[in-house]
């Protein structure tokens, strides 16, 4: 049986440096057609990310990812559009509330930078329809899909229109899909084997 690695079971070896000093260097990093400064996101969970958060990240030039739980989402990308935020991005799922969001944000004419499409297992019929829903509806909008921990869950969300696909499931210590489901992957081993292709 072949081992599976979480973050907790490898370590970085330094090399030389040409370096003089950590404030020198760049981390900044593209996240669609977004230079952000840290390479680094938020989880989109309501104990992680609120509104003001998320304007201080948008303002300067991180990138965040809106949760979906008990907010009013429309209000809150009316807010980031009206004070002309830097950045909106948002969550959604997949049920017929959010097809519905998603032609809500069309009809008021709304600007959404991103839109996540965040659910437990996103190698699924109703993630390929998400996509092409917000494809259909708001084209110029970034769709992160996830999430998924196999080469064939990536390479379906990328045939099925995703820009940007979110791996690794149940891993975080936070996150209840593992202990619920059962179903989990390290993540170390996720990240290295998908990046292969």
């Amino acid at each position: 049986m072949e081992k599976k690695l979480y973050y907790d079971n490898v370590a970085l070896v330094p090399a030389y440096s040409r370096a003089e000093s950590r404030s020198t260097l760049d981390t900044s990093t593209l996240i669609g057609d977004r230079k952000i400064k840290l390479p680094v996101i938020p989880a989109n969970m309501k104990c992680v990310i609120d509104e003001s958060l998320a304007s201080f990240l948008s303002e300067n030039d991180y990138f965040y990812i809106m949760h979906r739980f008990d907010i009013d989402i429309i209000n809150f990308i009316k807010v980031a559009n009206e004070e002309n935020w830097k950045l909106i991005s948002i969550s959604v799922g997949v049920k017929d509330a959010d097809m519905e969001l998603i032609d809500k944000i069309n009809e008021l004419n709304l600007r959404v930078d991103f839109i996540t499409i965040d659910i437990a297992h996103g190698h699924s019929k109703l993630m390929k329809n998400m996509i092409k829903k917000i494809k259909e509806t708001l084209p110029d909008t970034y769709i992160i899909a996830g999430n998924v921990c196999t080469v064939g869950g990536y390479d379906d969300l990328v045939s099925w229109g995703a820009d940007i696909i979110k791996v690794g499931v149940g891993p975080g210590a936070a996150c209840t899909t593992k202990l619920k489901t059962g179903f989990t992957y390290p993540m170390f081993s996720c990240i290295l084997e998908i990046s292969k292709f």
